[in-house]
């Protein structure tokens, strides 16, 4: 009898299942439009408040579903707090909702957000955007000088590898479901969870004016264009695919 088969996206994620059930799982992602997302030295991003972002500018980007502890929106804020204490230049933006997101929600009724900044102070120095539409998170991405990713071991974001082919100097947390597609030092810089100190000294070493920014730009697109490009993820997929209907086709011959 043919055994069902089936696909996840990540590694980590085929892993998850029990040992029995991964060899039937093949991986294979989605994929991502590394046309739509592309560097742009010429992109420019219009805040709700009117300002005008260029690529270029001091600017620290994190994006989630919702500002949770699952993606590290805690551990962000107080690194930002230490970043901000001595770059007085640097603006932060972070796109997400104030809903529980992946975890539970707060005993106390409160957002994530809102404990955040009254333990940061970093509201004059944070642009909140709950939402963006795709062409506008990917001009974010295209002017940001470190953009931050952080998760627990968890379901990877879509918003990373975007991030990524848009030539995103990421800054991730150093968590198996990221190192996947990232290597620290290579493609883009890692730090502990929750060392929040060395998330700090990450994030500096990623603003204008650190020595290997143009390099990690490049291999962090060159990794999404080699192996989550959306073209050759749909290859893979309907090859896999074809293969499985050859193989059942042969056994009920």
């Amino acid at each position: 009898m043919y055994k069902r088969q089936a696909y996840a996206p990540t590694r980590w994620q085929q892993q998850q299942y029990p040992a029995h059930l991964r060899q039937r799982i093949a991986v294979c992602h989605d994929g991502i439009d590394s046309n739509a997302c592309h560097p742009d030295p010429d992109a420019i991003l219009r805040l709700p408040d009117g300002r005008v972002l260029r690529h270029g500018d001091p600017v620290v980007t994190f994006a989630a579903r919702d500002l949770d502890p699952y993606r590290g929106y805690p551990q962000f804020m107080r690194a930002a707090a230490l970043v901000a204490e001595r770059y007085p230049d640097v603006l932060f933006v972070t796109v997400g909702g104030d809903g529980p997101g992946y975890g539970r929600a707060r005993q106390d009724g409160r957002c994530w957000r809102e404990v955040m900044l009254a333990e940061t102070g970093l509201a004059d120095r944070m642009v909140h955007i709950p939402w963006l539409a795709p062409d506008q998170l990917v001009r974010l991405f295209q002017v940001s000088a470190a953009h931050v990713y952080l998760s627990v071991p968890f379901v990877l974001s879509w918003s990373l590898l975007e991030a990524m082919a848009c030539g995103g100097l990421i800054v991730g947390s150093d968590t198996q479901p990221v190192r996947e597609v990232i290597t620290d030092g290579v493609n883009g810089l890692l730090a502990p969870f929750h060392d929040t100190t060395a998330l700090a000294r990450r994030i500096e070493e990623a603003l204008p004016g650190g020595a290997m920014l143009g390099s990690l730009r490049r291999a962090a697109r060159a990794t999404i264009v080699s192996h989550y490009e959306r073209e050759r993820c749909i290859d893979r997929q309907l090859g896999w695919i074809a293969r499985l209907v050859e193989q059942s086709e042969a056994l009920s011959a």
